[in-house]
């Protein structure tokens, strides 16, 4: 009779087992990094694009040692136009004030984004942070500007936007139908420009639309010329005296105005809403008045003032006058 095959019963478990996995492990993630590495250096389209799995470290360049080292990256300008170091892009709409799609955000106690140009912008438009707002799906190689702001800066109690210069604007902003510079703050100023020797907030408008506009409600000032310095951070400034504003050229208000007492009157009443209860109302003669002379003013919050004379002239006599409110 023959004898029962007998099956074959495999070796039992050894501590050696693991490390021939291990080993066989190892050589192929060798393998496959060479093989990466071969893609890189042949310049293959596998190559071309960086991939970090879910809770992985994303690492650009060389030199980054957990994060604590400067990622380097450098490009050469291309044959048409110049190269972007680095390219970022977000296609994903924006649904709603606090989800907004960004394609770069950076946090830091310090400067979160710093700009740095070596180049001069006599020769060419060299600049330390460019903002652009184009429309999307635009042709390779046109540029079309969108309505939204290509610089946005936002402050709760700080300024909105911030330059500083050694002899330049401190902030320059150009447009050609629109504001030069816009800014908002909720309660500090919308734009806040610090320079040695140059003016602060430059502004300047080829058109009739005016180098810098301010707006602001009824019960704040759209403009605020002061004289005078921080002392500290939070602490009111103290006037010294000086100059707050500076005005070269011709000064137009609103408030100034030419008016008419007829012949055999002695009043003249002139319609102005910026009369206030406050206000402090000059009221100068521009022709002869004879004997008469203005007595005194009336206001009228809200309409005007009517101008009353000593005297009743005996022909009709013009005059002008400011309307000014006086500090508080």
């Amino acid at each position: 009779m023959r004898e029962a095959k007998k099956e074959k019963t495999p070796p039992a478990a050894t501590e050696d087992a693991p490390r021939r996995r291990n080993r066989r492990q190892a050589i192929a993630l060798a393998g496959a990094a060479a093989a990466a590495a071969t893609v890189a250096a042949l310049g293959m389209e596998g190559g071309k694009k960086a991939h970090a799995g879910p809770g992985d470290n994303f690492i650009l360049g060389q030199g980054n040692d957990g994060g604590t080292q400067t990622t380097s990256l450098e490009a050469a300008p291309g044959p048409d136009e110049p190269a972007s170091t680095l390219d970022l892009q977000n296609r994903t709409m924006p649904v709603g004030d606090d989800e907004r799609a960004r394609a770069l955000k950076a946090s830091s106690y310090g400067e979160a984004i710093m700009g740095t140009t070596h180049g001069n912008p006599e020769e060419s438009p060299a600049t330390g942070v460019l903002g652009l707002s184009q429309l999307a799906d635009t042709p390779p190689g046109v540029v079309i500007y969108g309505p939204a702001p290509g610089v946005h800066g936002i402050s709760g109690t700080g300024p909105g936007v911030r330059g500083r210069s050694q002899s330049g604007p401190g902030v320059e902003g150009r447009s050609l139908s629109g504001p030069g510079l816009s800014a908002y703050s909720e309660s500090g100023p919308g734009a806040g420009g610090d320079s040695a020797s140059g003016p602060g907030v430059l502004g300047q408008s080829p058109g009739p639309g005016g180098g810098v506009l301010g707006l602001a409600p009824a019960d704040a000032p759209a403009v605020h010329a002061y004289s005078g310095w921080y002392p500290a951070k939070g602490v009111p400034p103290t006037p010294d005296g000086g100059l707050a504003l500076d005005v070269v050229g011709k000064a137009r208000f609103s408030t100034a105005g030419a008016g008419i007492v007829r012949a055999r009157r002695e009043a003249a009443t002139v319609e102005n809403p910026a009369v206030t209860a406050d206000s402090h109302i000059t009221v100068t003669f521009t022709g002869d008045p004879g004997a008469a002379s203005v007595a005194w003013v009336e206001r009228q919050p809200g309409t005007g003032f009517i101008a009353r004379l000593s005297s009743r002239p005996r022909w009709d006599v013009p005059f002008t006058y400011l309307i000014v409110e006086p500090g508080v």
